[in-house]
């Protein structure tokens, strides 16, 4: 038996006219002879009804950490049942799988569950009946059988762990890029597509902010050797593969969230790990903020606070990997990135 495994993310079947384009591609593998496993994230972003982040606002965390990962999980299940329902309007043999049936079996951890096991032969069963299984993405269960949520990102490590499974000919995450890109294409109009890319050049470009595909999924394709891909839900591109050998790489990446500090009338050393020195200034993630700014106050060093910054990388990933690195003022992101994309790349 041979079998895909499909990832569409939220964007890709927020409505119906996204479900379609996920359904061409569907329907392609379908006609090619594969068994198809389409895992699914909830449907649409923040401020969508029923789209992950949504949903987190409708409770204030009074509430368990195991109750808060079933709520949670009601987005991908919608996802899943009204996918496999629009799947069958096309005509295609489909049906659902509830978090239980998916087979992937976590620990505890709520809200950021580890895989300990994946049972497929449920999955392996239902193919004797059907084409096409929608799973929800992001869940696992525990072996006492309460829901877990895998993280975030957890919808593209369903996907691999699914395929590193079930010995799939390849897993594809699609997105709203066309793959793997020199930069983000909705900010550098010339941004173009890789054709493939390493697993560590991946790994590298994921942990410095590069969207396409989360950082714990390449980990987890790496070890299992899975065949991945990433393509676009809305273009017949066949996107980046991701391989197991050297590929030269040029690219852009960019991180949110930083705040600036000049430290005033600094005559000892900075021994503060959560502050990263770049030309006259210091940057501070800004969830590190309140430590850092104690430590400042600890050592009485005087300072001026800047935020709103993002951390922009550019890889050069040869054999002997570069990175430069540099920290912009968000207003002025798309023009860095568009200035260093067209001088660098």
């Amino acid at each position: 038996m041979d079998i895909v495994v499909m990832k569409f993310g939220g964007t890709s079947v927020r409505d119906q006219a996204t479900r379609f384009q996920a359904f061409k591609h569907i329907r392609r593998e379908v006609s090619a002879g594969y068994k198809v496993v389409v895992v699914v994230s909830a449907m649409g972003r923040s401020g969508e009804p029923y789209a992950t982040d949504t949903l987190k606002e409708l409770v204030t965390y009074h509430v368990s950490k195991r109750e808060n990962d079933r709520l949670l999980s009601c987005g991908e299940i919608i996802s899943s049942i009204v996918m496999s329902d629009f799947l069958q309007q096309q005509g295609l043999n489909v049906t659902s799988l509830a978090p239980d049936e998916v087979g992937i079996k976590t620990d505890n951890n709520y809200s950021n569950a580890n895989i300990i096991t994946i049972e497929t032969s449920k999955i392996v069963s239902l193919f004797n009946e059907y084409d096409v299984l929608v799973a929800p993405g992001f869940l696992g269960t525990t072996l006492e059988g309460h829901i877990t949520t895998l993280g975030r990102g957890g919808s593209d490590t369903s996907a691999v762990a699914l395929g590193g499974a079930l010995k799939a000919s390849y897993v594809d995450i699609y997105s709203d890029v066309e793959g793997v890109m020199t930069a983000d294409p909705k900010l550098v109009k010339n941004a173009r597509v890789l054709e493939k890319i390493s697993y560590d050049n991946l790994i590298a470009l994921a942990a410095r902010g590069a969207k396409v595909i989360h950082l714990k999924a390449v980990e987890l394709a790496k070890k299992n050797h899975v065949n991945l891909r990433l393509r676009s839900t809305t273009a017949d591109h066949i996107g980046t593969y991701v391989v197991d050998e050297e590929v030269n790489t040029l690219s852009l990446t960019y991180k949110s969230g930083y705040t600036r500090y000049e430290i005033l009338g600094l005559n000892c050393p900075i021994n503060c790990e959560l502050l990263i020195k770049q030309g006259a200034y210091w940057y501070a993630q800004v969830h590190d903020e309140e430590a850092v700014e104690h430590y400042l106050k600890e050592n009485e060093l005087e300072y001026i606070k800047s935020e709103n910054y993002v951390r922009v990388s550019w890889m050069n990933q040869q054999r002997t990997p570069v990175e430069l690195t540099f920290y912009v003022d968000a207003l002025k992101l798309e023009d860095t990135l568009n200035f260093l994309h067209y001088n660098l790349i």
